[in-house]
């Protein structure tokens, strides 16, 4: 079974940073549309949507709304910061570690939750599955679940671990995001771990927890 190969997001990144590079786009000139992107490569907005964010945050592009997709004017920015999906850690690689260590720390955070954290986890809970629905702004909110989490379990070892993953895990979770049904899913888990930890249910806590990445797991590795 091949474990490496490229995602949707992945293949579209990779695409549209040869596109860049060969200059089909001159900087400081409009790109087309996100559906017109989407159509040309064959793929959904949503992906589009997400490759376009990544490459923003990498000053590479300026999404402008109202006015459009806007290839940044400095030449440093195409030439030296495009993305290079190779030199990434590859997404199955990441959620097989978020695998071995996430599902301990809803054990553990079980266990130990008080009150207010129980609390915080269902507000940030509630929020995200509002702003699933609204808008593509709640990728930090899904990490600040998982974070919260990791805090509680109060097991220093596995938080250094999952401290090492954080400068992946937005990207990596806009990767996900293009995984079918993956809103809905992670909308209905984060709210099932979130009363587990509640109700201190420590196993309950850890089954969905592997579940729940399982679920992303799973797409990447069918075939």
């Amino acid at each position: 079974m091949e474990t490496n190969k490229l995602t949707v997001y992945e293949k579209t990144l990779q695409k549209l940073n040869e596109k860049i590079i060969g200059e089909v786009w001159e900087p400081g000139k409009r790109l087309p549309s996100m559906k017109q992107l989407a159509m040309d490569f064959g793929v959904s907005v949503t992906t589009i949507r997400e490759v376009l964010h990544t490459l923003e945050n990498k000053n590479i592009v300026s999404i402008e709304h109202g006015r459009g997709i806007y290839l940044r004017n400095d030449p440093n920015s195409v030439t030296s910061k495009t993305v290079n999906v190779d030199q990434n850690i590859p997404l199955l690689s990441i959620l097989k570690a978020r695998l071995l260590i996430e599902p301990d720390q809803a054990y553990y955070c079980a266990q130990n939750a008080d009150s207010i954290l129980c609390q915080e986890l269902q507000v940030v809970a509630d929020r995200l599955d509002q702003e699933m629905h609204v808008s593509d702004d709640f990728l930090k909110t899904d990490l600040k679940f998982h974070q919260l989490i990791a805090a509680g379990a109060k097991e220093p070892s596995l938080k250094i671990m999952t401290n090492s993953l954080e400068e992946y895990q937005i990207s990596a979770r806009r990767m996900t995001n293009t995984l079918p049904l993956m809103r809905t899913k992670a909308a209905l888990y984060h709210q099932l771990i979130a009363a587990a930890i509640a109700t201190h249910s420590a196993e309950e806590a850890k089954k969905l927890m592997k579940m729940h990445i399982e679920s992303m797991i799973l797409p990447l590795t069918k075939g």
